[in-house]
């Protein structure tokens, strides 16, 4: 299951880390609140998914599909 690293890192499953500015992932997240966003890592594969003000899933090249976080808090 993919995490988000506090405040701005996602980690895959596949062991891929995504880093991307505070600023980046606040705009992102608030922008979900109206429709869903996708950032593209600096690798140019993984995607990041937000919908609803939170990182939903994570696009990973090595699954091939989405891998959602089934964060429950």
């Amino acid at each position: 299951m993919p995490k988000e690293i506090y405040p701005s890192s996602y980690l895959c499953d596949c062991g891929y880390q995504s880093d991307f500015f505070e600023n980046t992932v606040k705009e992102m997240k608030q922008a979900s609140l109206r429709m869903t966003q996708r950032i593209g890592s600096d690798d140019g594969k993984h995607l990041i998914v937000f919908k609803g003000g939170e990182m939903t899933a994570i696009w990973c090249p090595k699954v091939g599909k989405e891998i959602p976080s089934n964060k429950k808090d």
